[in-house]
């Protein structure tokens, strides 16, 4: 059991974060034991056919047996919009001696030709491969989740918030306890270094740092899991189509970056105002936001849409993740 002592100071700066290569390295676990995470067997059956391809020779090495990661690979990250490539950034510019340190306390080894920037470059290949045709979708899911959270902690105090997030934890008093297996149960003030929260959809009960003295954060399971596989390829154009009709299909496919309603007309070959018409009706569905920009007003896709859709801005690895 791991338990956080929070301060009055530590509860009121609580935060919330959304970490892509957090997901990315947990989701491996789903890999080696599907049948522990019975709610995304619905990814794990979508991504098989392209798992021979990745570099498992690095990639095996990133999870233990008991499930457990070198804390470096999954940096704490700074916001509920964190950044693929500044996350990779992160792990590259990690130390030698911390690399070394944390694989052996995982693994009791570390292979001789194993090295952070082979590490990185499998990430980015996994990522490509398995997170990027997915991702929206399960951002979408966890921002979902954040809100809620804000809204109950709002609502109800940190207290009732914390002890909303699972079975796994309870808080009282000021102690936040997590029960998680572990070799050695221990107890570690916050002490104003700020307790960061985050949803995972790859962590069925919590996520807890693998060193002690870590810099304290807690993964939790968000609701809303159990639907969010039940149609995994996104619909086809055609479908779409049919669903929201072709013209405003037309103009979702076409905004793969923020555009102008004269620019979209000249792309479809009509009146600035027959789009204006699709675009607010876009908008006052939730599918499109504007933007100004000096006297432009740009439309963006907003992630409903990605949702829909299947695309977004994470397609590639590295993308921005805003």
């Amino acid at each position: 059991m791991l338990t956080y002592q929070l301060t009055s100071r530590d509860l009121a700066e609580v935060r919330f974060a959304v970490s892509p290569v957090a997901e990315m390295v947990l989701s491996m676990r789903a890999l080696r034991e599907p049948g522990r995470f019975p709610l995304q067997l619905g990814w794990v059956r979508a991504v098989q056919p392209r798992v021979a391809e990745l570099d498992w020779d690095v990639l095996r090495w990133l999870v233990n047996d008991t499930m457990g990661s070198p804390d470096f690979l999954t940096p704490r990250p700074t916001s509920p919009l964190t950044q693929l490539a500044d996350e990779l950034q992160l792990i590259g510019d990690v130390d030698h001696e911390t690399f070394e340190r944390q694989f052996a306390a995982v693994h009791g080894e570390l292979p001789d030709d194993l090295t952070i920037d082979k590490v990185v470059e499998a990430l980015r290949q996994y990522w490509a491969a398995m997170m990027a045709p997915y991702w929206d979708r399960m951002r979408t899911l966890l921002s979902a989740d954040i809100s809620y959270r804000g809204h109950v902690l709002t609502q109800h105090g940190t207290g009732a918030m914390l002890n909303g997030l699972g079975p796994a934890i309870s808080y009282a008093d000021g102690l936040l306890k997590v029960d998680r297996v572990a070799a050695n149960s221990r107890t570690e003030a916050v002490d104003g270094r700020g307790l960061v929260l985050q949803p995972s959809l790859f962590g069925p009960h919590a996520v807890i740092p693998f060193d002690p003295g870590a810099e304290p954060i807690l993964g939790y399971p968000p609701r809303g899991q159990a639907n969010l596989w039940s149609v995994v390829e996104p619909p086809s154009q055609q479908d779409l189509a049919q669903l929201i009709g072709t013209p405003r299909a037309h103009i979702l496919e076409l905004l793969t970056h923020p555009r102008t309603t004269t620019d979209l007309a000249g792309e479809l070959k009509v009146t600035p105002s027959a789009v204006s018409q699709h675009l607010q009706l876009l908008r006052r569905t939730g599918l499109v936001e504007p933007q100004r920009t000096g006297k432009q007003v740009l439309y963006r896709p907003t992630e409903l849409a990605a949702l829909l859709t299947g695309a977004g801005a994470d397609a590639e690895p590295g993308a921005d993740l805003d």
